[in-house]
């Protein structure tokens, strides 16, 4: 069986460990991934960790696909100098704030049969009045009908966001 030690011991992404594990860094959506196996996974905040997700999900070889949304022109540059896109699967798109969120702007077509979401950006900061959330997950649970788990690196605004509307399937998040 493959496992996350076999994938971080035999494989080129050994950094992993050091950027995301042992800091506690997406350990949540690590350990969700190797032990429920999403079929397709998206991530709000592209950049490195779709890189790190994608790898692992092609080294568990259990036909998961990842999409990664990235909403700033300059980070989604520097991802792809990087090699974070090599499987060209971070998608530049551009972004609104409405009301106190902000939208990642794509049709809801293509994150039909989305059963695993991360929030991981944007960049808060660079919005007037600032927002508290973004709502592309309230978007697919709409759409689908359903909620499906979600991961948010950080981000208190978009826990408390979710949580009142009654959402319950947020994995957490492992603080060390």
């Amino acid at each position: 069986m493959k496992t996350l030690n076999n994938f971080l011991e035999t494989t080129e992404y050994k950094w992993i460990e050091n950027l995301f594990i042992n800091t506690g860094k997406y350990l949540s959506a690590i350990n969700y991934i190797v032990e429920h196996q999403p079929k397709f996974i998206v991530e709000y905040g592209g950049g490195q960790s779709t890189l790190m997700i994608t790898e692992l999900v092609n080294y568990l070889d259990y036909g998961g696909k990842v999409i990664g949304y990235e909403s700033d022109e300059y980070w989604y540059t520097k991802h792809i100098e990087s090699g974070w896109n090599k499987h060209n699967n971070i998608k530049l798109v551009d972004i609104e704030q409405v009301d106190l969120g902000v939208r990642y702007i794509h049709s809801i077509e293509e994150v039909q049969g989305v059963d695993f979401v991360i929030l991981d950006g944007p960049d808060l900061t660079k919005f007037t009045p600032y927002p508290n959330t973004t709502y592309n997950l309230k978007d697919i649970v709409d759409s689908l009908g359903k909620e499906v788990p979600y991961f948010i690196d950080g981000r208190d605004g978009f826990r408390k966001f979710y949580s009142k509307l009654g959402y319950t399937t947020d994995i957490g998040d492992i603080k060390l």
